[in-house]
C-alpha cells in the first residue's frame, strides 16, 4: 500500500490505530503488550470515532480494510473480564446494547467493507465481521472463525445470533453457536461464512488490491436445500424442536446458555426487522451474564490461561529455562495409548518411532492413527497432502531403529511395574545421554521405575487420559530424582502436543486416578446397599459427571480398573474396595472393550441397558434419595482431594480443580470440585460428610483439613 496519512493521535496505549490513504481507510487492531486483541471499552470508543469519521467523510473515502497488526491473530473477542466483573442485568444490558448499536453503525457505513482475517476470528470478532461486505480469510491452519459464548455460559451479544443464520443459514448458525465450536477457512468458505481464502504471505496485499480496483465479489454460495426449506415454518419448528431436544439430554439443563441461544434464534429467526431481535438477545445475554455458572466456567478459562504461562516448576528449580521444540519422538508400545500419542504428535508434525514386539498391535496403532487423520480431513482441517505426511510421520518397526536419535520417549507397555522397568534399563542402553524418558502410567510410582538407571534424573512421568486425542489433560509426574529441567520440558512437550499439563508428587494413582478411586469404590457400596445400576449412574449424570461410575468403569475397562483400584488401595487404607469389579473380571466381563459390562453392548460399541442379570428396581426414587447418592458419590472424592492437596500432591487448588475438569470431566459448570465446596460452604460440606461418616459406622473419611478450615474460618475461595 502507498504512503498512509495517519488520521489519528499517536497515544501508544491505544488498542487500533487508523490510516486514510486517498480514498481508502483501514482500521487495525494492535492491543498494545498483549499477544492477542480483545474487544474492550477503550476499543469500543475508538471504532466509535472512526465510523464517524467515516461517516461524515463519505463522499471521499470509498473503502474501508479492517485487519490485524498481529500476525496469526486477528481477534481473540471481547474482553472476558468485562463479562467477569457484571453484575447486575442492567450493567450487562447497557454496555451489549452499545456494542450491539456501533456495530450496527459499521454495518450501516456507505463504504465497501472488507475484513481480513489471519488467525482466530472469535466472538466479537466474527461479530464485528458479519457486518462487513466481504471477509477474506488466509489459509493458516491458525485461522479459525466462531462465536465460543457458550462455553462461558453466555450467548453472542452483539448481532452473532442475528446475523449469523441469515449468512450460512439456520442449520449451520445453530450448530456454530450451540457448540461453541470454530471453523477453519475451508470449511468456513464452504458453508459461505467467508467470500475468499488467500495465502497468508498474499492476505493484505490481495485485500488491498480487491479495493482499489474493485474486484472483490461474493463468494457465490447456495444454501443447501434443506436450509431453504427451513424457511417453511413447520420444518422449521421440527428443527427448533430436535435442536432444544438434543441440547437437553446432552447438557440436562446444567447449561443454561446453549438452550438460551436456540429460545433466541426460534423467537427472531426469519424477521424481517433486525431491529426486536437485537434486543431479544441483548436481554438474554444480560441474563446469563450475572449466573453462576456463566462466572464459574469464566473462572475455569482465566485459571486454564494462568495455567498456560507457567512452566511446571518454580524458575529458581530452572534459572533461565527455554524449551525445546520436540523434533523426533520415541513410543515404546503400540497399543492404544501408544498409538495415540503418536498420532497426535505426527498431527504437530514430530517424526515418531513408533516400536513394538507384534505386527498386529502395530497395524492396530497405525490404523487408529489413520482414522483420527482422517476425521481431520473430513472436518477440512488438513488437506490430502497434509494427510499423508502426518501418516508418514510415523516410523514403525519391531526393532530399535532410530531410537538413537530422538530426543524424547514416550513408554507406553502393559501397566506392569517390573515389565516397564526391564523395558527402561533396556531402553537406556539405546537412547542418547540426554534423551528424556516418560511413562506413560495410570498408577505406577515413577521413582521404584527408574531404580537402577544409570540416570534416573531424565526420567519422569507423563500420564496421558484415554482417548488421548481427545482427552486434553496430562498428568507430568516428578519422581524423587527427577531433574526439575527435565519437568519443565516434559511440560513443553505437552504445550506442544496441544494438551494441559499439570505436574504432580509421584504418589500412588497421582492426582486423577487417586481422587477418582472413592468416586468408583463407593458405587460398589451403593450396589451392595440395594441401589440400582441404572439409579447410581443417573444421580451422578444430574450432579453433572459425564457419566456415571458404572458406565465409566466399562469405559475404562474392568480388568484395567482392578488393577489401578488395588495399587492405589493398597497404599491408603482408608479405600475399602469392594470385591464387585475383582468378580466381575473373574467371570470375563471387561466392559466396552469385549462387549461385557455392567452395561450390554452391540458389535459398535452401543449399549443396551444393564445387563438383565445385573438389573434392580430403584431403592427407595425421589430427590432425597438422588441427593444422598450424589453426596455419597462426590464427598468422598472432595476428601481425598483436600488430603492430596494437604499433603502437597498438587501444587494448587488451581492446578487440581483443572485436574479434574480435564480429566475426569468434573463438571465444569461448578467450577471445579474445591470451588463447588465454597460454594455450597466449607462448614455445611463438613456437615453432610459427618453425617454420613456416622450412618456408615466410620466408613466415610472426614478428612482433617477440611475440619481444620471451617474452625478457622478459612475457604478454599475467597
Amino acid at each position: 500500500m502507498n504512503q498512509l496519512a495517519f488520521e489519528e493521535g499517536s497515544d501508544s496505549m491505544r488498542q487500533t490505530r487508523f490510516f486514510v490513504d486517498q480514498e481508502h481507510a483501514e482500521i487495525i487492531f494492535d492491543s498494545p503488550d498483549k499477544k492477542v486483541n480483545v474487544l474492550n471499552r477503550q476499543c469500543f470508543e475508538e471504532l466509535a470515532e472512526y465510523f464517524a469519521i467515516l461517516k461524515s467523510k463519505s463522499s471521499e473515502i470509498k473503502t474501508l480494510l479492517i485487519h490485524s497488526a498481529k500476525p496469526g491473530m486477528f481477534l481473540a473477542g471481547a474482553d472476558i473480564q468485562e463479562i467477569f466483573k457484571m453484575k447486575t442485568e442492567q450493567e450487562a444490558y447497557d454496555l451489549v446494547s452499545r456494542v450491539q448499536d456501533l456495530f450496527s453503525e459499521l454495518e450501516s457505513l456507505p463504504q465497501v467493507k472488507m475484513v481480513a482475517v489471519d488467525g482466530p476470528c472469535m466472538g466479537g470478532g466474527l461479530e464485528l465481521s458479519l457486518c462487513c461486505d466481504f471477509i477474506l480469510a488466509s489459509d493458516s491452519s491458525q485461522t479459525q472463525l466462531g462465536l465460543p459464548e457458550v462455553k462461558l455460559g453466555v450467548i453472542p451479544g452483539a448481532g452473532g445470533t442475528q446475523r449469523l443464520p441469515r449468512r450460512v443459514g439456520l442449520q449451520q448458525a445453530l450448530t456454530m453457536i450451540t457448540t461453541g465450536g470454530g471453523v477453519y477457512s475451508k470449511k468456513a468458505l464452504k458453508i459461505g461464512l467467508i467470500d475468499d481464502i488467500v495465502p497468508v504471505e498474499k492476505l493484505l496485499e490481495v485485500a488491498r488490491l480487491k479495493l482499489r480496483d474493485g474486484s472483490y465479489r461474493k463468494y457465490s454460495f447456495k444454501l443447501p436445500i434443506f436450509e431453504k426449506l427451513q424457511a417453511w415454518p413447520p420444518l422449521r419448528n421440527y428443527v427448533f424442536k430436535v435442536a432444544k431436544r438434543e441440547i437437553l439430554k446432552k447438557t440436562r439443563g446444567h447449561y443454561p446458555a446453549v438452550i438460551r441461544a436456540v429460545e433466541v434464534i426460534e423467537e427472531t429467526f426469519g424477521a424481517k426487522d433486525p431491529k426486536p431481535g437485537y434486543l431479544v438477545e441483548a436481554k438474554a445475554f444480560s441474563s446469563l451474564a450475572i449466573t453462576p455458572t456463566s462466572k464459574n466456567l469464566i473462572h475455569i478459562f482465566f485459571a486454564s490461561e494462568e495455567l498456560k504461562k507457567e512452566i511446571g516448576v518454580s524458575p529458581m528449580q530452572a534459572p533461565d529455562f527455554k524449551p525445546t521444540k520436540i523434533k523426533a519422538l520415541g513410543v515404546l508400545g503400540a497399543g492404544i495409548m501408544g498409538g495415540g500419542i503418536a498420532a497426535v504428535a505426527a498431527a504437530k508434525k514430530i517424526k515418531v518411532q513408533l516400536k513394538d514386539l507384534s505386527h498386529d498391535s502395530m497395524k492396530t496403532a497405525l490404523k487408529t492413527a489413520n482414522s483420527l487423520f482422517d476425521k481431520d480431513l473430513k472436518k477440512k482441517k488438513v488437506d490430502p497432502a497434509e494427510t499423508r505426511m502426518r501418516f508418514f510421520r510415523i516410523k514403525p518397526s519391531l526393532q530399535w531403529n532410530g531410537f538413537r536419535y530422538v530426543d524424547f520417549v514416550i513408554e507406553a507397555v502393559v501397566e506392569n511395574l517390573e515389565i516397564k522397568k526391564t523395558v527402561l534399563q533396556d531402553l537406556e542402553t539405546r537412547i542418547s545421554e540426554k534423551t528424556i524418558i516418560a511413562s506413560n502410567t495410570s498408577s505406577l510410582r515413577i521413582s521404584e521405575m527408574a531404580e537402577g538407571l544409570k540416570r534416573p534424573e531424565n526420567v519422569v512421568g507423563m500420564h496421558f487420559f484415554n482417548p488421548v486425542p481427545l482427552m486434553p489433560l496430562v498428568e507430568v509426574i516428578q519422581a524423587e530424582k527427577t531433574d526439575p529441567r527435565v519437568v519443565a520440558q516434559t511440560v513443553a512437550f505437552a504445550k506442544q502436543l496441544g494438551k494441559t499439563p499439570i505436574v504432580v508428587k509421584d504418589r500412588p494413582g497421582f492426582l486423577v486416578n487417586r481422587i477418582l478411586m472413592p468416586f468408583l469404590i463407593e458405587a460398589g457400596h451403593l450396589r451392595q446397599d440395594g441401589f440400582a445400576i441404572s439409579q447410581i449412574d443417573q444421580a451422578a449424570l444430574d450432579f453433572g459427571m459425564p457419566m456415571g461410575p458404572f458406565r465409566l468403569l466399562d469405559e475404562i475397562g474392568l480388568d484395567t480398573a482392578a488393577k489401578v483400584a488395588d495399587v492405589i488401595a493398597s497404599a491408603f487404607a482408608h479405600m475399602k474396595v469392594t470385591p464387585l469389579i475383582h468378580e466381575m473380571v473373574n467371570k470375563g466381563y471387561l466392559g466396552k472393550k469385549n462387549g461385557k459390562g455392567f452395561y450390554l453392548y452391540d458389535q459398535r460399541g452401543r449399549d443396551s441397558g444393564v445387563r438383565p442379570e445385573l438389573q434392580s428396581t430403584a431403592k427407595d426414587p425421589g430427590e432425597a434419595t438422588t441427593r444422598r447418592l450424589q453426596d455419597r458419590l462426590i464427598l468422598p472424592m472432595l476428601s481425598e482431594a483436600i488430603m492430596t492437596l494437604d499433603e502437597g500432591t498438587v501444587n494448587s487448588i488451581r492446578d487440581l480443580d483443572l485436574g479434574l475438569i480435564y480429566g475426569i470431566g468434573f463438571p465444569a459448570f461448578r467450577g471445579g470440585i474445591l470451588k463447588w465446596a465454597s460454594d455450597v460452604g466449607e462448614s455445611e460440606i463438613l456437615d453432610r460428610l459427618q453425617g454420613l461418616h456416622n450412618s456408615t459406622k466410620g466408613r466415610f473419611n472426614v478428612v482433617e483439613g477440611l475440619k481444620s478450615r471451617v474452625q478457622a474460618g478459612q475457604t478454599f475461595y475467597r
